[in-house]
């Protein structure tokens, strides 16, 4: 590897740190101003949506997936954003039925 290009890669490197680590300040930001009497769910989207963009930049960056053809990206990308839609489907069912249980047995 040339130096040139390890110096970009350091760049690179140091870039995602530093917008990594400007996202998981407004996480927390976000988690602690929300006020505790408040319904979570939109703090929980917060955190799902903010996750998934951590998550996209990371995959792009270290597995060079934003280097790679357009079709093998949208391979990619389907299968999570579908099983992502999944997870928040059961959430959603799970939070409803735990309700519905709560009230019938109370």
């Amino acid at each position: 590897m040339s130096a040139e290009a390890h110096g970009n890669m350091v760049k690179v490197i140091w870039r995602t740190f530093w917008i990594m680590l400007i996202v998981t300040i407004v996480e927390i930001i976000g988690a602690l101003t929300y006020p505790a009497d408040i319904n979570r769910m939109p703090l929980n989207i917060f955190f799902v949506v903010m996750s998934m963009i951590k998550a996209i930049y990371i995959v792009g960056t270290f597995m060079h997936l934003k280097f790679e053809v357009k079709h093998l990206i949208i391979t990619v990308l389907i299968p999570v954003i579908l099983l992502l839609y999944t997870v928040s489907i059961f959430l959603a069912e799970g939070s409803s039925w735990h309700n519905m249980q709560f009230h019938i047995w109370k």
